[in-house]
């Protein structure tokens, strides 16, 4: 009997299994439909870039601007973003679709996949990736090597530190480490008078959180929010009535009159 119970419940766990293979992988909230796992592209071609929303937190619609790069991998491990294919764009404009060219002189024939930065707009980003596909037809010198698995890296989460203040512009600058998006405020409008008697800096500057000597592929800010204007100007027309000509403004002026000799000093 227990024998038996054991064969079936070693047969389910093989249903189960295999069911898994052919469930889609539902990981990250931008998924990546093509390219596609394994399959090769001429770089003669353009490359048709898709994707979807998933599902997960964050949702798509918590997105707003994104940038897309290609990798490829330096080893088993580590791997480099070298070449964009749009920079910053808001993803609601392309509608899940984009159509990339690849240079073919930007690397040699290998796998690559692709890296999407997007930003939350409630602070943070996430990083996704595509599957490892192969590019024909390359003519570059750097090689990026091949890897057992055609999976692409594991995306990174990060939603940083949510504002907690009413007002993000009135937290200093300087305050607002983790922040992916720095809350910078207006210059404010000058006044009449002059009443200062020295210089002095408005605001502190901002310190030096990390002196970067590689490229990490991960910044710590994603973009900076100024805080628009909070005072009207407007424009007036001088009404005053244009001189006839420049003696009715005291005389022309004449540089021989006015130059003055070394010797009278």
């Amino acid at each position: 009997m227990q024998a038996r119970l054991r064969r079936g419940i070693d047969q389910w766990s093989a249903v189960v299994l295999f069911l898994s293979t052919l469930m889609p992988r539902v990981f990250a909230d931008v998924e990546f439909l093509t390219p596609k796992a394994g399959v090769s592209y001429s770089a003669a071609n353009t490359l048709a870039v898709t994707w979807q929303d998933s599902g997960s937190v964050p949702t798509f619609a918590d997105l707003s601007t994104a940038t897309l790069k290609l990798c490829g991998n330096t080893d088993s491990s580590a791997f480099n973003c070298f070449f964009f294919l749009f920079q910053v764009q808001a993803l609601s404009g392309f509608s899940g679709t984009y159509t990339a060219n690849i240079p073919v002189a930007v690397a040699a024939n290998g796998q690559y996949f692709l890296q999407m930065t997007s930003i939350i707009t409630t602070g943070g980003y996430v990083i996704n990736y595509s599957d490892r596909f192969n590019l024909t037809g390359m003519t570059g010198t750097t090689e990026y090597v091949y890897i057992d698995s055609t999976a692409g890296p594991v995306r990174q989460y990060d939603p940083a530190t949510t504002p907690t203040a009413s007002n993000p512009f009135t937290v200093p600058y300087q305050d607002q480490a983790g922040w992916a998006t720095k809350y910078a405020p207006m210059q404010p409008q000058p006044g009449t008078t002059v009443t200062a008697s020295t210089a002095r800096r408005q605001y502190p500057t901002s310190a030096i959180s990390a002196i970067f000597t590689t490229n990490t592929m991960q910044p710590y800010a994603l973009t900076t929010s100024t805080m628009g204007w909070t005072y009207p100007w407007t424009s007036v027309i001088n009404e005053a009535s244009p001189q006839p000509d420049p003696s009715a403004n005291g005389g022309s002026f004449e540089p021989k009159k006015q130059k003055k000799r070394r010797w009278d000093d």
